[in-house]
């Protein structure tokens, strides 16, 4: 019996964190359709999955997205200004442990 519960359990876990993952997605799509042009879009990011989706839209966004042979260049609409994460300092993370796994990411609206 409770192996069976445990399953459910997993299971609805699951997709509960698919929902949130897709929710981040369409959240982090609809801020950056809603920016004006020199508008910036801040994300701060505490799981490797969360950070993977911001990462992949900005940078779809900034145009550094692979189109294999593809004859065509990516429009570019943002300009990636954190490259890479930001992460706290260790004097951050003393005063709040949480903020260990934090990353932050930004970028502005070009047009």
């Amino acid at each position: 019996m409770l192996t069976t519960f445990q399953f459910r359990s997993e299971a609805r876990a699951d997709e509960v964190a698919a929902d949130e993952l897709e929710a981040i997605e369409h959240g982090v799509s609809t801020a950056l359709d809603l920016l004006a042009p020199g508008g910036r879009c801040v994300t701060i990011s505490y799981h490797s999955l969360e950070d993977r989706i911001v990462k992949r839209a900005f940078r779809r966004g900034a145009g550094r997205i692979d189109v294999g042979r593809l004859p065509v260049e990516p429009e570019v609409t943002l300009i990636e200004l954190t490259r890479k994460p930001a992460w706290p300092t260790d004097d951050e993370v003393l005063a709040n442990p949480r903020a260990r796994s934090a990353r932050l990411r930004a970028v502005e609206k070009v047009a």
